[in-house]
């Protein structure tokens, strides 16, 4: 999931399940019963709840336990961002706080890390980092887990290939990768196993000669859909166009000149999402007067595309003149059955 132009790439955290559960007799806040304590914690700061934690063992049980790690993220939008600043080859990550309009720091790798290459996959109450470059402009094969509830970082099994710019998605329960290796392989395409921690080639894949510039998965049909860079397409079914998210059986897609794009899977006819006129305004961006038909035209492009816990879609894009990256989250409406409206929630960070 990287945005290769901008260095920059995201991901959201979902709730996990996997987590030792706490024990009914485990003590609360003031003795009060873990389940108002969890509903007391959630409304708590990140910070505040690092302080709560050091006062006991007790009390750094319920703020690790995987139900409040549930409680917390089915309330609260976690979008997180990884950025990389120039010359410093190494990533940093960041949360973006919505509520306090900043992008908030946390741990980066403290391993070499590949650069914006790489690519980013949720499972549970994490994320995975698979491939990227490394030193010397190489592929690598390492793959890393950030935990999104403690943000430590922990190496998990290589990919059998060396990838960069591949393409991973997460399909009942699995994560399947392709590309990014270079020239013909046997294991042009790969799975990973999150409970056994293992990998396997993905044996019904066959070699597919296309150049492809993005993917996304659908897990009701079980299927993953590629595109290449002339916009041609293939299904890839594990059993037998630009940034994607898939939003309550919706595809969604940035288009070009700052344009947010959708269609039905089942007939891929792309529309533009109406009532964003907002963003194509000079007031966010400065206009080019260049174009074939000598009308201005805003002269930016989104550069990422996403969804986050909340279900809504959360768009980046760089300003040129002022080096900002500008962030913008958009809820979406269905129409008459036939049209899609994007609505701007709140204002435009940067």
């Amino acid at each position: 999931m990287s945005c290769h132009n901008a260095g920059n790439s995201l991901a959201f955290c979902p709730e996990d399940d996997t987590r030792r559960k706490v024990s009914t007799s485990s003590s609360g806040i003031w003795s009060l019963p873990d389940a108002v304590a969890l509903t007391i914690l959630s409304q708590v700061s990140r910070f505040d709840r690092g302080a709560f934690a050091l006062a006991s063992k007790s009390h750094r049980s319920l703020v690790a336990s995987s139900e409040f790690f549930g409680l917390k993220t089915s309330i609260e939008e976690n979008l997180y961002v990884c950025m990389r600043f120039s010359p410093d080859p190494n990533p940093s990550w960041f949360i973006l706080n919505t509520t306090l309009r900043r992008l908030c720091s946390i741990p980066s790798n403290p391993n070499p890390a590949p650069d914006s290459s790489s690519s980013y996959v949720v499972v549970g109450r994490g994320i995975y980092v698979l491939g990227g470059r490394i030193k010397g402009g190489r592929r690598s094969s390492d793959v890393w887990f950030l935990d999104c509830f403690s943000h430590t970082w922990s190496r998990v099994a290589s990919m059998k290939l060396r990838r960069a710019s591949a393409h991973a998605n997460l399909l009942e329960g699995k994560i399947y990768v392709f590309g990014g290796c270079g020239g013909r392989h046997s294991n042009w395409g790969e799975v990973f196993d999150p409970e056994t921690q293992t990998w396997s080639k993905w044996l019904d894949l066959p070699y597919v000669k296309i150049n492809i510039h993005q993917s996304v998965a659908i897990e009701k049909k079980k299927m993953i859909f590629a595109v290449d860079k002339d916009y041609g397409y293939v299904k890839l079914y594990p059993r037998k166009h630009i940034d994607w998210c898939y939003i309550r059986k919706v595809l969604y897609c940035r288009g070009s000149h700052g344009r947010v794009m959708w269609c039905d899977p089942d007939d891929i006819d792309w529309k533009e999402v109406k009532g964003l006129e907002d963003l194509l305004q000079p007031s966010w961006q400065p206009l080019c007067t260049d174009s074939p038909c000598g009308s201005q035209m805003p002269c930016y492009d989104i550069c990422r595309l996403s969804r986050n816990s909340a279900g809504n879609i959360v768009i980046f894009w760089k300003d040129l003149e002022s080096f900002e990256l500008w962030c913008a989250e958009i809820s979406i409406e269905k129409r008459q059955g036939i049209e899609i409206w994007g609505r701007l929630n709140g204002h435009i960070l940067s």
